[in-house]
């Protein structure tokens, strides 16, 4: 019921294509596109590289492969292709899917996303998926940004396409609320009531810090009998030389107040994350899943491997790898960029598994 939950925030397409910064390790994931870094503050970007000179040389992610491990044969079998299109400014304005057909040789459209902004900074993405009948992309959701007058992050709205009517409708918000340093110090979620045409309290989630980081993420959800919130399950940060280590999922329980149920240990190789390791609390941890990172001489993802506990075995196994190819490309300056805006570079490719 938990993990139910806290999924609502997010639509129920999850893409995960490019959602975390190399530079700044994400505490909160509100969409493929935005999070909250460890940090406190919200970062909107949905891939790319931008540059405030006259023209930069770059590498950008063209493609991502992802395929599946076959125990069997014990090799990594295709499964899915995602391509990706840049404008001259380097900002990333559509992604596309391609699946591997039964036959295990041809490739046939999945999904597609395409980006619009207002300058630099990203004011919507729509999702569209393949159908196989029109042989053609249909909408599915959308989501739009809103921004303060400093271009801090205002609000989400998650829309749902209605076939019937040919139209978006609403769907949910989340709602920043911000201390005086603009940290994150809440996100409330809403979700939209048709028949009252007002938009009802669901679920909110404190941000709690520690020397200027996060260190507690608190989830509640609006108790519509006693409009209160109620809490039901929270996330604790701890860090080793200003980098995440290890983040404990806890849950309200009616016999004792929290509980654990699971556990993400974070490793690095320098400054770049290596390993991602998550456990489920039964009684002791054990050991669930496992990510594991690649980078070249340019410091860009090349390889995320996956692997899923056997417990039969007593050690790791293949489950799936997902490779990144770049190509470096000229883009023109975007002259709007303010001077304080956070730059990903090529974020990295898989979303962190504790993440909404």
């Amino acid at each position: 019921m938990f993990k139910k939950l806290s999924l609502v925030i997010l639509l129920s397409v999850s893409v995960n294509l490019f959602a975390i910064a190399q530079e700044m390790p994400v505490a909160h994931q509100l969409t493929p596109s935005c999070y909250v870094a460890t940090n406190g503050k919200a970062i909107v970007k949905a891939g790319g590289t931008y540059t405030t000179s006259t023209s930069a040389q770059v590498y950008q992610r063209d493609s991502l492969y992802t395929s599946i491990f076959d125990t069997v044969s014990s090799n990594f079998k295709n499964n899915r292709r995602y391509y990706y299109i840049y404008d001259a400014g380097g900002l990333l304005t559509e992604s596309s899917a391609l699946a591997i057909d039964k036959n295990g040789l041809s490739w046939s459209p999945s999904q597609q996303i395409k980006f619009q902004y207002t300058g630099f900074q990203l004011f919507e993405e729509t999702f569209r998926s393949w159908d196989k009948t029109l042989q053609a992309y249909t909408n599915l959701i959308q989501n739009k940004y809103t921004y303060e007058a400093d271009n801090s992050l205002s609000s989400i709205f998650y829309l749902q396409w209605n076939a019937g009517s040919s139209k978006w409708d609403y769907a949910t918000k989340d709602l920043m609320v911000y201390d005086a340093s603009k940290n994150i110090i809440s996100i409330e979620n809403q979700k939209w009531n048709e028949n009252l045409t007002k938009w009802d309290n669901y679920l909110r989630i404190n941000f709690s810090y520690s020397g200027g980081m996060v260190s507690e993420k608190l989830y509640q959800v609006w108790n519509k009998s006693t409009q209160l919130w109620e809490d039901y399950q929270k996330e604790n940060f701890t860090y080793a030389n200003s980098k995440k280590s290890e983040v404990v999922m806890q849950v309200k329980s009616a016999t004792t107040n929290w509980e654990n149920y699971s556990r993400y240990v974070f490793t690095y190789n320098g400054s770049a994350i290596s390993e991602i390791t998550d456990y489920f609390w039964y009684g002791s941890w054990t050991a669930n899943k496992k990510l594991i990172y690649t980078f070249n001489t340019n410091s860009l993802e090349t390889l995320v491997v996956t692997q899923l506990w056997a417990a039969h075995l007593g050690s790791f196994r293949n489950s799936a790898q997902d490779e990144s190819y770049y190509t470096q490309r000229e883009i023109i300056g975007i002259d709007e960029l303010s001077a304080d805006a956070f730059v990903v570079v090529n974020p990295v490719s898989r979303n962190v598994p504790f993440q909404l």
